[in-house]
């Protein structure tokens, strides 16, 4: 089964990953009779590890979570990831600069 197996790719952004489960879910759920729970497990068990981490423990202070409440979270984790690497290139960038100009 597609959904069993599907991972996130290492350069695949949340939404887009979110995307393709919910097509899947769908897919798979004809009677639209699937739990929340299994929905998220199977929306975080392909997670990249990094965002698996820092999800579960947001997550279980949610009272009633939801598959969107679970893709929030991701993509906050994955923006801050984000804007935290792009705050940091610059410095690299530059330090690697200097040292080739040396």
């Amino acid at each position: 089964m597609e959904l069993e197996k599907r991972i996130q790719g290492p350069e695949e952004v949340i939404t887009e990953y979110a995307k393709t489960i919910r097509k899947l879910i769908k897919w798979v759920d004809l009677g639209r009779n699937w739990t929340k729970e299994q929905k998220i497990y199977s929306f975080t068990k392909g997670l990249k590890t990094d965002f698996l981490y820092a999800f579960w423990p947001l997550l279980t202070l949610k009272n009633n979570p939801t598959m969107d409440m679970a893709i929030e979270l991701v993509q906050r984790i994955e923006d801050n990831q984000r804007m935290h690497l792009e705050s940091t290139l610059p410095v690299f960038a530059s330090a690697s600069v200097i040292a080739l100009a040396l």
